[in-house]
């Protein structure tokens, strides 16, 4: 009898385990969700909200009813289980129920706010969430407003402090639009990454057409900073406002220069300290880039224009001979034209793009950890029932977890089956604080590439006074 109970606790604990790692397993989940789509429509079923589900292996598509329009500017906030929180278009943050979350009004104020408010924020995806290390249940926003000081430009740089315990677990705002980037900059495209001590959180963003990298360190005491860098060379000219990216292992931030070229740089997630640059200008005078994007390995870049995407393997003898085009934009409409939009690295592995204009498609590249065609950039791979209007979060990697036996790997506060990847602490290369000038990006020549005509480089203004003119039409 006693030989019988002991198996069937150890048996009743097997299961218990078995259950409770399942659940950590499912864990970390902060980018399982994009959200797109338009206010409900009762007469037009191409109209209204829709979610991609990472949350199961088979990834799911489903209708949800909201308030607002999305379009460009989306951040969601996700909690650990992939549950939604929270979402903004960039002009108000909505909870649950798809009302304006408590505090939640006027987000990025001033006068392109007042100019949009009954539509959707028009510059973007440029922000995220991110939980707040050493307080639970509390979300971090940081977002980029737009100006027209002294022309139209990306600032300042907020933050907005969520807690989603007040307000009957609904959430409240608690802080808003705390600015820590000034009006009179126009800022690149920020990215976060993971701390070396699994906990805290870096933020990056520089300003366009200078050297300067702003860097800032989010911990339980909150958001410091900035720490500004000065890059050791500069391209000639103006710099166009352009996606940049940091690699899923958090070793390598880029910043791409759609005009000239790209900013590669040695992260150390521990001090924030960039090394080690190596610069890359564009060869050919139609070739051009407005995203960057990783696949997983942390070795293959993707980059694209709105007619196309090529990519690179940084981990390559001669990163330039690398490049490959890997897909021309066929001349589809869904209903408007398809062209290459903002990308993101979801939880399946694949990397999928918005496209240009309000449609019904997503495409998709299905190996990205793969080389040349092997990627599989699928034109179109995704349909959607309902509009998208290029929208497209730009999630950090959430799994990322401590540097491990790096200087700052001290908290150990992560634990196997825990949802979280640790990375080991291999310095690669001696510490340099110049920089390193590689060949130009040339596409290889006629014949060995998929053709297409030279794409068209319309100025981030007039992108803006395209998205206006639409969104007037549209209401």
């Amino acid at each position: 009898m006693r030989g019988l109970l002991i198996y069937a606790m150890r048996k009743y604990l097997a299961i218990i385990a078995m259950l409770f790692l399942s659940m950590a397993i499912s864990a970390q989940k902060h980018d399982n969700l994009l959200l797109w789509g338009y206010d409900e429509t009762p007469t037009e079923t191409i109209w209204g909200g829709m979610v991609l589900d990472f949350s199961e292996p088979k990834v799911r598509l489903y209708a949800q009813k909201r308030k607002i329009d999305l379009g460009f500017y989306v951040i969601t906030g996700i909690d650990s289980s992939g549950r939604l929180l929270y979402y903004t278009n960039g002009i108000s943050i909505r909870d649950t129920t798809h009302n304006r979350m408590l505090n939640g009004d006027t987000i990025n104020p001033g006068p392109v706010w007042e100019q949009m408010k009954d539509y959707d924020y028009p510059n973007g995806p440029f922000g995220f969430s991110l939980p707040a290390p050493g307080m639970p249940n509390c979300y971090y926003m940081f977002h980029m407003g737009s100006s027209f000081i002294p022309t139209l430009s990306t600032a300042p740089f907020y933050y907005t402090l969520i807690n989603m315990a007040l307000n009957n677990d609904k959430g409240a705002v608690v802080e808003k639009n705390k600015i820590i980037l000034p009006l009179g900059s126009d800022y690149t495209a920020p990215v976060a990454v993971k701390h070396g001590n699994g906990r805290d959180w870096w933020i990056i963003t520089g300003e366009v057409s200078t050297p300067l990298i702003h860097t800032f360190l989010l911990d339980p005491a909150g958001v410091h900073g900035p720490f500004t860098t000065t890059m050791p060379y500069q391209f000639p000219g103006d710099e166009y406002q352009s996606v940049n990216d940091i690699s899923p292992d958090g070793q390598t931030y880029v910043r791409c220069d759609d005009f000239n070229g790209l900013y590669i740089y040695n992260f150390n997630r521990c001090s924030g300290a960039f090394s080690n640059l190596k610069v890359m200008p564009f060869g050919d005078e139609d070739f051009w880039c407005i995203t960057s994007v990783f696949g997983p390995d942390s070795k293959k870049l993707y980059l694209s224009t709105f007619s196309g995407i090529t990519a690179v393997d940084l981990s390559a003898p001669d990163i330039s001979a690398s490049f490959d085009t890997l897909a021309w934009y066929d001349g589809n409409v869904q209903p408007l034209g398809t062209g290459f939009f903002n990308p993101n690295l979801f939880p399946d592995g694949k990397i999928y793009y918005a496209t240009t204009n309000s449609n019904q498609t997503l495409h998709v590249i299905h190996n990205p950890e793969l080389p040349g065609f092997a990627a599989d950039a699928e034109q179109h791979g995704l349909f959607l029932p309902k509009l998208n209007n290029g929208s497209m979060c730009l999630y950090p990697n959430y799994r990322l977890a401590e540097w491990e036996a790096s200087p700052c790997d001290t908290l150990n506060g992560q634990r196997p089956g825990d949802g979280f990847i640790k990375t080991d602490y291999l310095p690669s290369e001696a510490t340099r604080a110049g920089y390193t000038l590689l060949p130009p990006l040339i596409r290889k020549p006629a014949g060995q590439r998929r053709e297409g005509p030279a794409p068209e480089r319309p100025p981030i203004q007039e992108l803006v006074r395209r998205q206006l003119e639409a969104r007037k039409e549209q209401h």
